[in-house]
């Protein structure tokens, strides 16, 4: 038996259950009421997914010409037993058994279902007419998918987790934001939802009405404010939600679809750690001390022509930049006082890796808002970020910039106004019409955005591609980002390395080592002029053993060094006392790193 108003997710079996036949064998007819059901089913909020015995592309095949492929996330077709395989799909989705319901024409697998997952609810088809009728009169709506969108989301997620050799690793690449807001009565209706339909990161358990909660925000004597999260995989929207009085904590609820971001441990840090009186089972642990150094926080938001402009942060150290800042920081124990501005996926797909470059450093000062918003409007592949004046704004004590994008990336120059943009290997030109075939067929690296001749034919009508900086363009910004910093405020540049990698196949990195060098002997001839502090890696490059896979990616001793040396630096000039992470755990990671690649290799003979 099951409950529709529980439901958050349904499982579907296929053969003789969502559609008449057994694909394997033939033809099979899937009944339009099916077909409407999905659909209807998406409609009030509850998300769709597959367990089937079959073959995936076949069933992707079939799916597709029915129209109803994009309605199901998570999906599972393979032949394996079915228990073990719907309890790790729901953990991967992050919900409860109790929220599940599992269709299938066989009842043996709905008894193995429930053995592995007891709460689970169960469905045989000659139900779904009953289950049809209760979709019909749910009153609850989602007509813009939203709770699909968020799993769709979270699949890219787990998928490229898998990527990463630590769960901290893949957090700290996620660029993780947290906004925190306070007009509560303006989102009343999903600070409700979240009230009442919040369990596994509940911590209350208090489920107040609407009129309740309006009362809550108009007493002064309580501080409530909603949470919004969002990273590079997308906007989760409001996530969360406090209210406190007298430093005791009266709400404190999350979504599951954060579950495992360490929001709520990172709430509850900056909150001071308020009492807080934990009612029935949560599936978090706020006992830690540190608060999450993965996380970005933005206390308000607004929008000034079109550019994100950032107020509110208690960090005093700010680290901006490509992958060889990115990989230090997992090595770095307590990050309570980093703010971190990182490469970074932005909603349109398109990877913004420029964030860190010198020239939209520069430029996010030296040009007016109205310059900004011609080139953000123009440019389909620009992003707002990357005018972003935090580090001018965010009154840091430490900025930690790298001169890796400077020495990769083509910048273009706007005819006429002279505003600059950076973007992708700068070895082939956007605006040289020779390179255009292969961008537009994907031969060439596109950071995710789509090519089109019309759209090169614009760009190249308006900018002017001007080459790579040369390492006196890069002293030059330097100098003008120092001289726009706050006096006291500690300026440093990772350079980069000057090592030849011998397994390099990319000929835009041939001679980089060399192009590495020039640029760095240039900041060395000025650095002491400048008041600039150098952090350089060519210290901990040792030889070929050092690099990992790429000419800019090192072993993670590399970047342990790396991580010690930053935090020094860091100590010294705002009197933190933070650690890097612990020789023991280091010692872990390294014997992990050098064990990979036999475990993947076992692996694939097993599955053979």
């Amino acid at each position: 038996m099951y409950r529709f108003e529980k439901i958050k997710l349904v499982i579907w079996d296929l053969d003789e259950t969502f559609w008449s036949g057994t694909l394997s064998e033939g033809e099979v007819q899937t009944p339009e009421q099916n077909i409407e059901l999905i659909k209807r089913l998406t409609d009030v909020g509850i998300v769709n997914s597959i367990c089937s015995k079959n073959e995936m592309n076949s069933v992707k095949k079939e799916l597709k010409e029915i129209g109803v492929l994009d309605y199901f996330v998570f999906i599972s077709v393979n032949w394996e037993p079915k228990g073990r395989r719907i309890k790790q799909m729901i953990a991967d989705m992050m919900l409860r058994p109790a929220n599940v319901l599992f269709i299938d024409d066989n009842p043996s697998n709905l008894e193995e279902a429930k053995f592995y997952c007891p709460e689970l609810m169960t469905m045989l088809p000659a139900n779904i007419p009953e289950l049809i009728q209760d979709a019909a009169v749910c009153e609850k709506k989602d007509f813009e998918h939203k709770r699909l969108e968020q799993y769709i989301l979270l699949e890219e997620k787990q998928s490229q987790k898998a990527n990463y050799s630590s769960n901290e690793e893949f957090l700290f690449s996620s660029n993780i934001h947290v906004e925190i807001g306070q007009d509560c009565k303006n989102h009343l209706d999903r600070i409700h939802d979240l009230v009442w339909r919040s369990n596994q990161l509940n911590f209350t358990k208090i489920r107040s009405s609407k009129e309740e909660l309006a009362e809550l925000f108009a007493d002064d004597s309580v501080e409530c404010a909603y949470v919004s999260v969002s990273d590079r995989f997308g906007d989760y929207g409001i996530v969360g939600f406090y209210a406190i009085k007298d430093n005791n904590l009266l709400h404190f609820c999350f979504s599951c679809r954060t579950l495992g971001m360490g929001i709520e441990q990172y709430v509850y840090g900056k909150l001071g750690r308020p009492n807080l009186q934990i009612v029935g089972e949560v599936v978090s642990d706020l006992s830690g001390d540190t608060i999450p150094g993965w996380i970005n926080q933005t206390e308000k938001k607004s929008y000034s022509n079109g550019l994100l402009t950032t107020t509110g942060t208690s960090h005093s150290v700010l680290i901006k930049g490509p992958c060889d800042l990115f990989q230090v920081l997992p090595y770095i124990a307590d990050k309570s006082v980093i703010d971190t501005e990182f490469t970074f996926v932005n909603e349109k797909g398109i990877t913004i890796e420029s964030t860190g470059h010198t020239t939209h450093i520069v430029e996010a000062m030296r040009l007016d808002s109205a310059e900004k918003e011609n080139i953000l409007t123009e440019v389909p592949f620009a992003d707002k970020e990357i005018y972003s004046k935090r580090i001018y704004e965010g009154g840091y004590k430490v900025v930690i910039i790298s001169i890796l994008a400077d020495a990769n990336l083509g910048v273009y120059q706007r005819k006429g106004t002279g505003g600059k943009i950076a973007f992708l290997e700068g070895y082939h030109p956007i605006t040289d019409q020779a390179n255009w075939d292969n961008y537009i067929n994907g031969q060439y690296e596109s950071n995710g955005f789509k090519f089109t001749k019309e759209n090169l034919e614009q760009f190249s009508e308006l900018y002017e591609f001007i080459g790579i900086n040369s390492p006196t363009q890069i002293v030059e910004n330097l100098k003008y980002i120092r001289s726009h910093l706050p006096q006291d405020c500690l300026m440093a540049v990772m350079l980069g390395g000057e090592l030849y990698y011998e397994k390099n196949t990319y000929p835009a990195y041939e001679n980089r080592h060399i192009v590495h060098k020039q640029i760095n002997d240039a900041i060395r001839a000025v650095a002491e002029d400048l008041d600039i502090y150098l952090i350089d890696v060519n210290k901990y490059l040792v030889d070929q053993s050092s690099f990992y896979d790429h000419f800019n990616h090192y072993i993670k001793p590399v970047y342990y060094q790396l991580a010690g040396e930053i935090v020094e630096l860091i100590n010294s000039q705002t009197g933190a006392s933070l650690k890097e992470t612990s020789k023991m755990k280091m010692a872990q990671v390294r014997l992990k790193e050098l064990l990979a690649p036999l475990y993947y290799k076992l692996r694939k003979v097993m599955e053979k």
